[in-house]
Formats: structure tokens, sequence, C-alpha cells
């Protein structure tokens, strides 16, 4: 990896990490500006600190974010991590997107694609959560990739074709186990292909097959209810594995043969079996708005 330095015009790859705080809005309204101002800036202090101690650079910390970067993705992600399971006090979080690729660097700043995709990255972070894209995440060792949920392909402003991104979440961790603890699994099991329906509409999957799911006609299954995204979630089958990814605001439940309820909100969930995804709602009496799913899995002996 060519190594990024402060000059005039060097263009090198480098990962880059943009963490921003959250709450310093309700923060200002409690304190006096001086007050707020300074806790602000002690935190970013504490940042900038995190991102040295890894091994980064801080290019620079102004408003309420930081922007460094790292010459591998195992220790931008650890300082990550690190910002957003801190506890700040006053309600306030840290949030934080990274992205790997060619940066420019130029009069003490840098620049460039992976740049913007980390700040769009951070962007759609909650508060406690960072967002990687696939350029970091594939650069982690298996047990780091473990920690992670797939929120499968994300369409980021500015780019043309949907960016592969993972999620890591505080609060998420136990959850993340339970719903996703066989995505790696060699022993799970394999679809073969599957069947979606609603009503008496039907959309078959073979593998590589999508199906995308939304109020939008541009989507396969059209859902016309309010509380249903203009583009709400994703069915892909892809490696012999069937995913629904969940893009929206009002988020859906999953519902297996064996009656268990997962409630999504962007993020990603294997499906296997048989089962039902109720779309932006959990009222299982709105026929309308659920999407049964039936997969044909081959498991291993």
């Amino acid at each position: 990896m060519r190594p990024l330095t402060a000059e005039r015009q060097q263009m090198a790859t480098a990962h880059v990490l943009i963490a921003d705080i959250t709450g310093s809005t309700s923060l200002y309204d409690r304190l006096s500006d001086q007050d707020a101002l300074a806790q602000v800036s002690a935190i970013l202090a504490q940042m900038r600190t995190i991102i040295e101690d890894n091994g980064g650079h801080c290019v620079k910390s102004q408003g309420d974010d930081t922007l460094s970067f790292f010459s591998d993705a195992a220790s931008a992600f650890t300082a990550a991590r690190e910002m957003i399971q801190a506890d700040w006090g006053e309600g306030l979080g840290v949030h934080a997107g990274a992205h790997c690729g060619d940066v420019l660097s130029q009069d003490s700043d840098i620049y460039g694609d992976a740049v913007n995709t980390a700040a769009r990255l951070a962007a759609l972070a909650k508060p406690g959560e960072v967002l990687i894209g696939d350029t970091v995440f594939e650069q982690l060792a298996t047990p780091l990739q473990a920690l992670f949920v797939s929120m499968g392909g994300v369409k980021l402003k500015g780019k043309r074709d949907a960016t592969r991104v993972h999620s890591f979440a505080v609060s998420d961790l136990s959850t993340q186990t339970v719903l996703f603890g066989m995505k790696d699994s060699p022993i799970g099991p394999r679809t073969e292909s599957a069947v979606l329906t609603c009503g008496s509409e039907e959309w078959p999957l073979l593998d590589g097959e999508s199906v995308m799911v939304g109020r939008s006609s541009d989507c396969q299954a059209v859902l016309e209810h309010p509380w249903v995204s203009r583009k709400h979630g994703i069915f892909e089958l892809r490696s012999a594995q069937m995913e629904y990814t969940d893009h929206s605001s009002s988020g859906s439940t999953v519902i297996t043969s064996g009656g268990q309820e997962y409630t999504l909100q962007r993020r990603s969930m294997l499906l296997s079996g048989e089962g039902m995804v109720l779309v932006g709602t959990r009222d299982k009496t709105v026929a309308s708005s659920i999407i049964r799913y039936s997969t044909n899995d081959l498991v291993p002996d």
C-alpha cells in the first residue's frame, strides 16, 4: 500500500474514517454556547487521541466530526469501534463511516471518492454504529468480519452503482449473533431457488436474481400503501443464500414458519424454509403488505 503523505497533489491509497458526534444540538439547547462548545471540543480531542493511538492520522476536526485516514482496515475499524462504544455523557454519541480507496492530499486536506463515500456512510449510520464499504470489509480478518451485519447493496447519493455496506452497531451485537450467525457457516442450507408471493402475484428467484419491494413502479413487487417506502427492501438470491435487506425508515418484520419474529430496519437477514415479511407494518391482517417466501434448500448430511 502506498503511504499517504501531506505533500501537495500526492495520490495514495488510504482507509478513510469519518466520525461524527450525535446529540450536540440538544447539548447547545441545555448549556450555554461556551460550555457546550468546550464539551464538544473536549470530545473531539479525545477522538483525535483515539485515532492517533490506533496509528491513524487526523486530517481535521471541525464542527462535530473528524476526518482521518489509516494504512490498514483493522486499525480504522478499531478506532471507530472505540469511538462508538465510549460513554461520552450528556446523551452524546458517535456514528462513523469508513471506506478505502485512492485519495488526493492537497493543502493539508484529503479529497477523492473514498472521502466522499465515507462521508455518505457516516451520514447514514445511526448513533453507536459504524458503516463500512466492501473495500474495508474484505481486508478485515474473519473474526472481525463476523462482528458485522450485511446491509446488502445500498444506493449512495452520487454513486452510479450500489455499494455493499456492512454495519457494526453497539446495541445490535447480541441480535446479530441470533439473526446472522449462520451466514458464514459451512453447514448451513444451500438455497437453489425461491418463490415469493403476495396475493395472486408470484416471483420466482434463481441464483443471481433479485426482487425489489416498494411503492415505486420501478419495483418488481409494488405495494401501494402509505407506510411502504418507494424502494422499501430487496430479496436477493446469490451464492446459494437467500437474503432480505430492508432499506426503509419504517422497517420490516420477518416471521419464520416457527413463529419467531424479527424486526429489521436498514438491516439484512438470511431466509430459508418458509415464512413471511411484513413490509412497513406489524399488522398481520394486511395481506396486501405481506410477502411470503419459500426456499428450495439442500441441507448437507
